[in-house]
């Protein structure tokens, strides 16, 4: 006769990173009520791994779940739906505006939408688990007093934002995009108090969990299944060729290959004149004949490339900010061109 089905609940195992990892998702005793964003497959994960029976799920969307991107794995009170139509109008109406005005636009909106779904949180609520992009506006609204909250993270806080971008902005020189956002200066200081605030941190992001030692909870990159793709040691830039994705130095590294860089996204700063490069759309076949990719963008958020990238084994060049683990990457310096300058012959061979 088989023994009984391995769990978390009956292994044993107590030094795992799984139990680990469940460990420090353990829901409070008390209700809790999580307000959310966009759905990421890995907080999606966490969250049906850790939502209590009494707890409230509170989200944006207009006609019930939809748009898809707000459809939780638990039921959920999709509130704002007026807010959501105009946060996702916006969107699209300043999708090619400036970076300043772009990203006012987006606060202003969030602001709309957060305060209308703390509308909805439950008064027996002592817990939140809240996303960054409501964070300062729900403390506006007053939800935290008197509760503790955790943060589900989706990108850097504005001051490192700030930073990395002046520091990339002194490197570079002058540029019309590097420096063109700046969130206000009380909003900087307030989500820097509130982060400080949280009980936890989750994000499956490395570079932003290692800004908050003792404090974050890495949870794990949902890495897609390997794709077939045609081999090759084509190079490739993930673009958009714009400033803060610092194509100059993807151009340093690419001055020396046999073959054009292959470049995606759009082409938003004449960086590549003089080098010979080839533009590619995204498809299902983008990765074809691509051995490796410089990424060295002064941040990424969410890198779902560099993530079908790794799992289909294409060796990622890459900052520290990219996101993902040092076993899915290689630091830029590691690329072969990188010592053998712009006289190098094939720099995969």
């Amino acid at each position: 006769m088989s023994a009984e089905p391995r769990s978390c609940a009956s292994c044993n195992e107590v030094a795992c990173d799984m139990h680990k990892q469940l460990r420090a998702l353990d829901a409070p005793a008390e209700r809790v009520a999580w307000v959310l964003d966009d759905v990421w497959p890995e907080t999606a994960s966490m969250v049906s791994a850790s939502f209590g029976q009494g707890d409230q799920m509170i989200a944006p969307g207009f006609f019930g779940p939809w748009p898809a991107k707000y459809r939780w794995p638990v039921i959920t009170r999709h509130a704002g739906a007026l807010a959501t139509g105009r946060r996702h109008w916006s969107m699209r109406t300043v999708a090619n505006a400036s970076g300043a005005l772009r990203q006012q636009s987006y606060l202003d909106h969030d602001r709309l939408l957060a305060r209308q779904l703390a509308k909805h949180i439950d008064y027996r609520a002592r817990h939140l688990v809240v996303a960054q992009s409501w964070l300062p506006w729900l403390d506006e609204a007053g939800v935290f007093g008197g509760r503790t909250f955790d943060v589900v993270m989706s990108r850097y806080p504005f001051g490192e934002i700030h930073r990395l971008l002046d520091q990339a902005a002194n490197e570079i020189g002058p540029s019309a995009t590097i420096a063109d956002f700046r969130a206000p200066a009380r909003l900087v200081g307030r989500e820097a108090e509130l982060l400080a605030r949280a009980r936890r941190i989750y994000t499956p992001h490395h570079g932003i969990a290692s800004l908050f030692p003792g404090q974050a909870v890495r949870l794990s990159w949902h890495k897609p299944p390997a794709r077939r793709r045609s081999p090759g040691n084509r190079v490739a830039f993930l673009g958009p060729t714009i400033a803060r994705q610092r194509p100059d130095f993807a151009r340093r590294l690419a001055a020396g290959l046999e073959e054009p860089l292959v470049v995606f996204g759009a082409m938003l700063e004449p960086t590549w004149d003089g080098l010979r490069i080839e533009r590619r759309q995204w498809g299902p076949n983008w990765m074809d004949g691509i051995g490796a990719i410089l990424h060295p963008a002064t941040l990424t958020n969410q890198p779902r490339a560099l993530l079908e990238a790794a799992v289909s084994e294409v060796a990622i060049f890459a900052t520290e900010t990219c996101g993902l683990p040092e076993s899915d990457y290689r630091t830029l310096e590691q690329f072969p061109c990188a010592e053998r300058g712009s006289g190098a012959g094939g720099c995969l061979g």
